[in-house]
């Protein structure tokens, strides 16, 4: 497997690079994507049920749902560990003169695997925040792993939040505004783009828009998707196996 020559020549001017995942990054550390053969919402009446358990409404009416179904993503990826995929980012970071990691997922691997200027526009599964004196804080994934019931406050014994975004809610506005500044107001000279399906606009349009402005834009997906046709580059193929390529194309 390479890269096409005239990616690994236009790598070498590369100086800021801006990088967008989904789920399909933590695939290969043996975390179930969301959408796709195999992945949660597969099976359209299990899928319906847990985006209804994961939304903002059953959070208000019955906590003890949707913690219990955040308790089965946690499960999902329990013991995930970070992947090459993840390691090449975190490459690539430290070899840049300037990074940003847009990611979708919740699952904190990037992070684990030395990523530092990250964008978890969902969120994350382990954090916490009181509903009612809105002290924010932090579960155990162990304690995770088996929660039953909502967790209360140890400060006032409100009930706590999941720290990610619920279905039905909007994207935390400071994360949006670091986005705008990342992306847009300072557009990177490579956007990069691997495992999503890139269905959300925030997800696609940096990419579009980077790629209208001529800055060089790279997809890698084990198939298809509404960008490939837009970017300079498509990769087709599991992250795992490209990202590190790229990695050791950049100086």
């Amino acid at each position: 497997m390479e890269l096409p020559p005239a990616l690994v020549e236009a790598l070498r001017r590369v100086r800021s690079v801006g990088a967008i995942t989904g789920a399909g990054v933590s695939r290969e550390s043996g975390i179930p994507t969301y959408r796709g053969e195999g992945g949660i919402y597969d099976d359209p009446e299990e899928g319906d049920r847990t985006v209804d358990a994961l939304s903002g409404h059953t959070l208000s009416r019955d906590p003890d749902r949707t913690w219990r179904a955040v308790g089965d993503l946690a499960r999902r990826a329990s013991g995930a560990r970070p992947n090459a995929a993840h390691e090449a980012l975190a490459e690539i970071e430290r070899k840049a003169e300037r990074f940003v990691l847009l990611t979708q997922n919740v699952d904190g691997l990037h992070q684990a695997a030395g990523s530092r200027n990250v964008i978890d526009i969902h969120g994350s599964i382990t954090a916490t925040r009181c509903m009612v004196c809105g002290l924010d804080g932090e579960l155990e994934r162990e304690a995770l792993v088996a929660i039953e019931r909502a967790p209360r406050c140890d400060a006032c014994g409100g009930v706590l939040r999941p720290g990610a975004v619920l279905f039905g809610e909007m994207l935390p506005v400071d994360k949006v505004e670091r986005l705008q500044e990342e992306f847009y107001e300072r557009m990177p000279d490579l956007v990069l783009v691997a495992g999503t399906s890139a269905l959300f606009p925030y997800i696609a349009e940096p990419a579009v828009v980077a790629a209208r402005a001529g800055r060089l834009t790279v997809e890698v997906n084990p198939e298809r998707t509404l960008l490939s046709g837009v970017v300079g580059h498509f990769l087709e193929g599991p992250a795992g196996d490209y990202l590190p390529l790229l990695a050791g194309s950049f100086q």
